[in-house]
């Protein structure tokens, strides 16, 4: 009846030491593999009579979970100091094993850490050939947003470019004529930049530009479509505005832009014209862009620095609508 109290109760005070210690966030591997060779010594002591010594395979197994060879190592060398003690310290042990059954106990034991070291050898290849892959599939993911981003975007002004304005444009004016959406849109260039390269250089030029893409964001909500359309012109698209609404903003933007003073050009200020014109449905982005265009160009005629939309096709200062 000892024999199977006092082992029991040894592994229910293992089993609950471990328990206590994970739940203390305490627990280590060490522990956890030195616990596997006691449960595995109780369990032998408690049946002498019986082959129970292969159960010292288990700390070994344990050690496999935390792929760690010094772990393996440890839990082969508790194993064997366990074995002898056991051994050399119950002589109903010793009557059961013949010589025969050491040599085949220690032969087992050592092919046992060989297969085991392998495993982790081979299970760190693995992890090392995963991780290499997952950041081979991450690098290229990466690559590919930056390539994405690089043929959409204006390096200088980091706003859409060209190619990829007129992409949505058509892609809303095919909305807006199913679902009847309004649609606006402003061509917007800055007045006499040519003098701005020419006086202060091209260097000034792009600190300019910059400067201007930065304050159309800053002034214009998250829902428009800002594109720089070439050298100093942008264009903005409004989806779901009235062109009272997109008239209010460019004029916003309008203002904005004229008040920078900029150092480099001894604290200068520059303006900009603005042309707007809203989608009629059945029409083509070509034929927006003219009506903006020519909005724009009546801008430019008549004293620039300010905003003219189609609707009324007169300059204005303030809204044109």
């Amino acid at each position: 009846m000892e024999r199977i109290i006092v082992p029991t109760l040894v592994q229910l005070a293992i089993i609950g030491t471990n328990e206590l210690l994970y739940y203390r966030s305490l627990e280590k591997p060490e522990w956890v593999v030195l616990s596997g060779t006691l449960i595995a010594a109780a369990l032998m002591i408690g049946n002498q009579g019986l082959h129970l010594e292969y159960i010292l395979v288990l700390p070994i197994l344990i050690s496999l979970f935390f792929f760690r060879k010094r772990l393996l190592y440890l839990a082969f060398a508790a194993n064997l100091l366990t074995f002898f003690l056991i051994y050399y310290g119950y002589s109903e042990f010793r009557t059961i094993m013949t010589p025969y059954d050491l040599c085949i106990f220690f032969a087992i034991m050592i092919g046992i850490l060989y297969i085991a070291l392998q495993i982790i050898g081979q299970g760190k290849q693995m992890i090392a050939d995963f991780m290499r892959m997952m950041t081979s599939e991450q690098d290229l993911v990466v690559k590919n947003a930056v390539m994405d981003r690089l043929a959409k975007i204006d390096a200088l002004t980091d706003l859409y470019n060209h190619k990829t304005l007129h992409e949505y444009l058509e892609q809303l004016i095919e909305q807006s004529n199913n679902n009847v959406m309004p649609l606006q849109l402003a061509i917007m260039d800055i007045d006499n930049f040519k003098s701005v390269n020419d006086t202060y250089g091209h260097a000034v030029g792009d600190a300019v530009l910059s400067r201007v893409a930065q304050a159309i964001k800053d002034s214009l909500s998250q829902n428009e479509i800002i594109a720089r359309y070439g050298g100093e012109e942008f264009v903005v698209i409004f989806p779901g505005k009235t062109l009272f609404e997109a008239c209010q903003e460019m004029e916003r933007t309008r203002e904005l832009i004229y008040s920078i003073a900029h150092e480099e050009m001894k604290g200068s200020r520059i303006s900009v014209s603005i042309g707007v014109a809203e989608h009629v449905s059945g029409k083509s982005s070509s034929a927006l862009f003219e009506e903006a265009d020519a909005c724009l160009y009546y801008a430019k005629k008549h004293g620039k620095n300010q905003m003219v939309a189609k609707q009324h096709a007169r300059k204005s200062s303030s809204s044109s609508v």
